[in-house]
């Protein structure tokens, strides 16, 4: 597992909203100003970033895939998304299956914005989960994309076994990661060490500020993770998305 770093997202700088820190995570109200920056910047979700917009169009499509292969065993099925962030992809799910149950997360009702328009409100749960969750509803999917990079290792053991435990019968967990480590051998740890130092020093200097975005985790990290939480017939893969996403799955 490596820390990485990240100074813009959805070609906003973070320098031009809000205060950064090297050293420390950021926090849901990190991600509340920069979302009222973002729908500043963006009047809707086509106007955001084309490359960014097609990634996420194919995982949706490559859920719902899975998701029709379910329906056909089980019939209707629920399903919630864990860290929706502008909801891009939630919103591209409901085109390709407009009947489905499909639940939302965030930690900060200001990403809700747009697809507050598409989905009940009953159905939107607005905090840090699990503790925001109802403990009475299961699904027969849940899935986390592109969020587990900023949760630590032990938080993100625990979370994986809170939601294994509100999947229906015969459910499953996908994690859709776009900060998969390749490897992590020694020579690559020292390298990447001397980098952070690098960058501490350019961010201290206020000539490359960076803000501490998260993890990378290798595969056999996230499949350490997946046991930890009692999952079974875990399976992974990688997604042809133009973004090379690595997905985990487990039931």
């Amino acid at each position: 597992m490596r820390r990485f770093y990240q100074e813009s997202w959805q070609g906003i700088p973070f320098t031009a909203f809000s205060h950064i820190s090297f050293f420390h995570l950021a926090e849901p109200r990190f991600y509340a100003i920069f979302y009222e920056e973002l729908f500043r910047r963006y009047k809707n979700w086509d106007s955001l970033p084309a490359g960014w917009r097609a990634n996420k169009r194919k995982d949706a499509c490559w859920l719902a895939g899975r998701l029709r292969a379910m329906q056909k065993k089980t019939g209707p099925v629920r399903v919630l998304s864990i860290g929706s962030g502008v909801g891009y992809m939630e919103k591209m799910l409901l085109d390709e299956m407009p009947k489905i149950e499909l639940h939302v997360n965030e930690p900060s009702t200001v990403g809700m914005k747009w697809l507050r328009k598409h989905i009940p409100v009953e159905r939107i749960y607005i905090g840090l989960p699990p503790a925001c969750l109802p403990s009475d509803v299961c699904y027969d999917m849940i899935y986390l994309s592109a969020v587990d990079y900023g949760i630590p290792t032990r938080g993100m053991a625990h979370l994986l076994g809170e939601l294994r435990a509100l999947l229906a019968p015969g459910g499953e967990l996908m994690c859709l990661s776009a900060s998969l480590l390749q490897e992590d051998s020694f020579i690559g740890s020292l390298v990447n060490t001397l980098k952070i130092i690098i960058r501490g020093v350019l961010h201290c200097l206020s000539i490359r500020r960076q803000q501490f975005w998260g993890w990378r985790r290798t595969r056999t990290e996230y499949h350490r993770l997946f046991l930890q939480a009692e999952f079974k017939d875990i399976e992974d893969g990688r997604l042809n998305d133009g973004f090379d996403t690595y997905w985990i799955r487990g039931a």
